[in-house]
């Protein structure tokens, strides 16, 4: 397959093919970030310089497919909602500028990702122009709202996925992949160790608020069906080491440990996958951190595994900000959070954003080896 690359990042989408074993000859990619290109080329073995796509007039014949993630940030709900209409100079506008390429191209095959936000009622009337501007060209469009989170990827990352096929090849049977279980958990992905500068600061923490009861004669499972009288933790003995499964049987989980951290004491599986047991005075529930939101309760419980929206620490209106064992999506700064063991949060690194945009630590490495800088990796996770 021969693909040309329009706003290729460090070209996901030519990953994502090779990924999925497709014989693929890249023939061009058009990218005007120099660091992003010098990442595109260590892993695709490529040696293309910076491009700009509003120049771009390259003639190629016999190409197969075209793909262009153009730019969001004027469509995004995380913008100022500039917008992209023609003539408006913003860079979401840049989209058009493929419209013109594919029409001196002629591929058989289109591929555009942008968000979600691009169906709102603001946005809407681009999008129209685009799917007719297609149209024009002799291209039958197709569009879906694809969540990362149902292709086995820890993260939920919502976009809108457009393809474009050419109407003298196009017999009207494409359809979108179906869902697929999510069986990869944030927890999966992270890494085992991890240097301390990503751990949040007492500064950084300001918005959390950790609230754990210090005192209890009960432990029970997430399923409350059951529990095992221990002793009480206010004097720091254990005689058990015990938890429920939803068995009824008390079972051992590995060592156990008491933390105390500002005159509050938790309790803390050692091994295994997940924190199971509490000290709660209240509700007898797992170890957990209560994140403030902007709602009634005002609050949004996270658990180890689960992610933490760190951005606009000081915002009154924010909402949503814990994925449930999942990620948020990816932003091009290091706003994502993780709850680990010992309830501590730290913010995900560099690789472990590569990893839940589906790169391999390989591909990381590979970009990391030219010296690309962390606050350039973190930004390139979502090119």
């Amino acid at each position: 397959m021969k693909i040309i690359e329009l706003f290729a990042g460090i070209g996901a989408c030519s990953k994502a093919l090779e990924t999925l074993e497709i014989d693929l000859e890249i023939i061009d990619a058009v990218e005007i970030d120099k660091f992003a290109i010098a990442s595109f080329n260590a892993m695709h073995n490529t040696n293309f310089g910076t491009q700009d796509i509003k120049t771009y007039n390259k003639k190629f014949n016999n190409i197969d497919l075209i793909s262009h993630g153009s730019p969001c940030q004027d469509f995004s709900i995380a913008g100022k909602q500039a917008g992209g209409d023609i003539g408006s100079g913003t860079r979401s506008s840049l989209m058009y500028e493929t419209i013109r390429v594919v029409g001196e191209i002629r591929p058989k095959y289109v591929l555009w990702e942008n968000v979600k936000n691009l169906l709102s009622k603001k946005h809407r009337h681009n999008f129209d122009s685009y799917i007719e501007m297609m149209d024009k060209l002799d291209y039958n469009s197709y569009y879906q709202v694809l969540n990362a989170k149902d292709y086995n990827v820890p993260q939920n990352r919502e976009r809108v996925y457009t393809v474009s096929i050419r109407k003298d090849i196009d017999n009207n049977t494409f359809k979108f992949p179906d869902k697929e279980e999510l069986k990869i958990r944030l927890k999966d992905i992270l890494e085992e160790a991890v240097e301390e500068k990503y751990y949040l600061k007492e500064r950084g923490l300001k918005y959390i608020n950790k609230r754990l009861g210090n005192y209890t004669q009960l432990i029970k499972s997430d399923t409350e069906v059951a529990h095992c009288p221990i002793t009480a933790l206010g004097n720091a003995n254990w005689t058990g080491n015990m938890v429920l499964d939803d068995t009824n049987k008390c079972i051992k989980v590995g060592e156990l440990d008491i933390k105390g951290q500002d005159n509050i004491k938790r309790v803390y599986a050692t091994e295994g996958i997940s924190p199971t047991l509490t000290n709660m005075q209240e509700g007898n529930r797992q170890p957990k951190i209560l994140v403030k939101n902007a709602t009634k309760q005002g609050y949004v419980e996270a658990f180890e595994g689960d992610s933490i929206n760190l951005a606009y620490p000081n915002s009154r209106t924010r909402r949503g900000r814990v994925g449930k064992q999942v990620s948020q999506t990816l932003t091009t700064n290091s706003n994502i959070g993780v709850v680990t063991p010992g309830i501590k949060i730290r913010k995900l690194t560099p690789k472990e954003c590569w990893r839940l945009m589906g790169f391999s630590d390989k591909d990381f490495y590979k970009a990391k080896s030219v010296g690309i800088s962390d606050t350039q990796l973190y930004k390139q996770s979502r090119k």
